[in-house]
């Protein structure tokens, strides 16, 4: 029984927003670049729909987050609002807007398939006690066992075909995970407990398994609504394809170019095989970017169009500023460091509120030296992505393994150790490869070697580890002593604390941790040839997408820096040639003398044809911009 549709309220869409969000294809694809109204559209779509008479409870709509969600419904409800303020509530209550993982579970909850059984949620906390409890962690002890079996569950992969995989391919680690995933399935089920993973392989299960449920189900829903649909994994498009059995329209945005999580099993080739895959499909294309000045579009779209497995897609800005984006290169870590400090200052100093400000990075390490130089100096801050830093694994260990040594009855540095394999290992490995009686600054450079050493995992999480390691130890060594240390972190933990609660705080995240959030200005940090590629990854092309990302999140000012060291001799990223590619000369500027100067002669040669890099002269540094001293000194050694 449908629900009479309210009237909508006047459009806020632009010509090719209201096309898509009025296509009445099957299976609609819009393809919605960064800044090009994208949740606008989707909205406008939900709208759209209940104008043409479908109902509220059979329009189901998926976000990448549950905050997301929180967020379109909210966005939903208010535009209802404004066109019928009293049927507004009823429909704000019945809309099911969720994420992919939030729908299954409200569909097993209230609809159970044949077989189910009563089964309570086990969040991360409970499924990480699950491991604990059972130790379950894997030889590397580096990668989350949780992860891995969610890879597993990801690719609709029960514990019987993850090991005939691992026995098919005569892989040792493998051949461990399948084994734990199947303990750690079996322990699940003796507490009654489902994990995120096993929402949608059960309902999965259970659609494939009963055609009358499978009918049932697909039944309840008209229209199914996709945001972020670059990101969607097998087990979910699996999902979709089931619930679709009974005539449910597709209508799906996202963008490829914006398609990072190939780690948690997405595959760009879902959205890019949309037209073969899907009936009766319809593409379409936002190209107006309401978010970014001229400049960042068009560095963007040079740096993008590097990429062949990818839709065509141009953007068009609707800013026409051409305010220059800046590039920075700089001595090591702690000069960057200082200088993205100087940098979010002076906008601050020009009416700049902190939150409006961003710096990431690729790899967390990079911001480590970033985020203790910005705590120290007062800056408010938050972190994202990567996490606190003295609460990442290799800091943590680090840190307790050298408060322990300085002092054996220090409980707080055993807690801060944790458990598990490593842990056992360093404790066993430490007496005969650490020397406690040499002064703490020795210490401390022992403990970082050992540590990065360790059951270090291959390779890019292995690189992160080693950095992480080195840092901490280096910013423990710069303390007089153990004491100090303790200090130290207290006082940045604090200070995120304080930073968090004023909500007025300067973002340091990952670039992964940034995806769908935008700034006024962005600080692109580790611009180097082993960082952005990465060095280990086996994808260039999402390297460079990820490079898209961090730099299409800037709406003004975009400042791109690379340190010449690095832990090692560095040169800048092939990515900021090919970025130049597309500005003219007075859209560039360069930090300073020198910046232009490692840029010119070290940057590899972009990875595709073009015009060449034109570089601008170099511009008067301000002395609110000069290099200043900072009282972090590395200790090398």
């Amino acid at each position: 029984m449908s629900e009479p549709a309210p009237p909508a309220a006047e459009s806020p869409l632009d010509p090719e927003q209201c096309l898509a969000a009025e296509a009445g294809a099957e299976s609609v694809l819009v393809l919605a670049g960064p800044g090009t109204g994208k949740t606008t559209t989707l909205v406008g779509r939900y709208l759209h729909l209940l104008d043409q008479g479908a109902a509220a409870s059979r329009i189901f709509v998926s976000t990448f987050t549950a905050r997301a969600a929180e967020e379109l419904r909210f966005r939903i409800g208010a535009r209802l609002g404004e066109a019928d303020r009293e049927m507004a509530p009823e429909l704000f209550r019945r809309m099911p807007i969720a994420t992919l993982h939030g729908m299954a579970l409200r569909l097993l909850q209230r609809h159970p398939p044949p077989g189910c059984p009563p089964f309570r949620i086990f969040d991360e906390q409970a499924c990480a006690r699950v491991v604990a409890r059972h130790h379950l962690y894997l030889g590397d002890d580096v990668r989350k066992p949780t992860d891995v079996f969610g890879a597993y569950k990801d690719r609709l992969m029960d514990p019987a075909a993850a090991l005939a995989e691992a026995k098919a391919r005569n892989d040792a680690a493998l051949l461990e995970a399948a084994e734990a995933y199947g303990r750690y399935q079996r322990a699940l089920a003796e507490e009654g407990g489902f994990d995120f993973g096993d929402l949608i392989m059960e309902l999965v299960r259970g659609l494939e398994a009963d055609e009358a449920y499978r009918g049932r189900l697909a039944g309840f829903f008209d229209h199914l609504l996709i945001d972020e649909y670059q990101d969607i994994n097998p087990a979910q498009e699996r999902m979709l394809r089931l619930l679709r059995t009974q005539g449910a329209r597709l209508w799906a945005v996202g963008d490829d170019d914006q398609c990072l999580y190939a780690w948690r099993s997405a595959d760009p080739a879902f959205i890019l095989g949309f037209e073969a895959a899907w009936p009766d499909p319809a593409l379409y294309r936002l190209s107006r970017n309401y978010r970014s000045s001229a400049t960042i579009v068009a560095a963007a779209g040079a740096l993008i169009s590097g990429n062949r497995r990818r839709h065509v897609k141009d953007q068009v800005p609707h800013s026409a500023s051409r305010l220059a984006l800046t590039i920075a290169g700089l001595d090591d870590d702690e000069d960057e460091a200082e200088y993205v400090l100087r940098v979010v200052r002076g906008l601050a100093g020009r009416g700049m509120p902190w939150h409006e400000m961003a710096v990431l990075y690729r790899a967390g390490h990079v911001g480590s030296r970033i985020q203790i130089r910005l705590a120290e100096a007062g800056v408010p801050l938050v972190v994202r992505g990567a996490g606190e830093f003295w609460q990442l694994g290799p800091v943590r260990l680090v840190a307790g393994l050298a408060r322990l040594l300085a002092d054996p009855r220090d409980m707080d540095a055993r807690a801060l150790l944790g458990h598990g394999k490593r842990v056992d290992k360093l404790l066993q490995q430490a007496p005969e490869k650490i020397d406690t009686d040499v002064p703490w600054p020795a210490l401390c450079r022992q403990v970082g070697r050992l540590v990065s050493a360790t059951a270090r995992p291959p390779g890019e999480e292995g690189l992160q580890w080693r950095d992480l390691a080195f840092t901490a130890a280096d910013l423990a060594a710069e303390c007089a002593d153990a004491a100090a240390f303790i200090a130290l972190m207290e006082e940045q933990r604090r200070s995120l604390r304080r930073a968090e609660a004023q909500g007025d705080a300067v973002v340091l995240s990952t670039i992964h941790g940034a995806k769908g959030l935008e700034w006024s200005a962005v600080v692109v940090a580790g611009c180097e040839a082993d960082l952005m590629p990465h060095e280990s990854s086996p994808d260039l092309e999402e390297e460079r997408r990820l490079m898209y990302v961090a730099a299409t999140r800037a709406k003004r000012w975009l400042v791109l820096s690379f340190a010449a060291e690095r832990r090692k001799t560095a040169v800048p990223s092939p990515y900021i040639a090919e970025m130049l590619e597309g500005l003219d000369e007075d859209q560039i500027r360069y930090h300073d003398t020198l910046s232009r100067a490692r840029l010119h002669a070290k940057a590899p040669p972009p990875a595709k044809a073009g015009k060449p890099v034109r570089l601008r002269p170099e511009l008067k540094v301000s002395a609110g911009m000069r290099k200043g001293r900072t009282p972090l000194k590395r200790t090398r050694g």
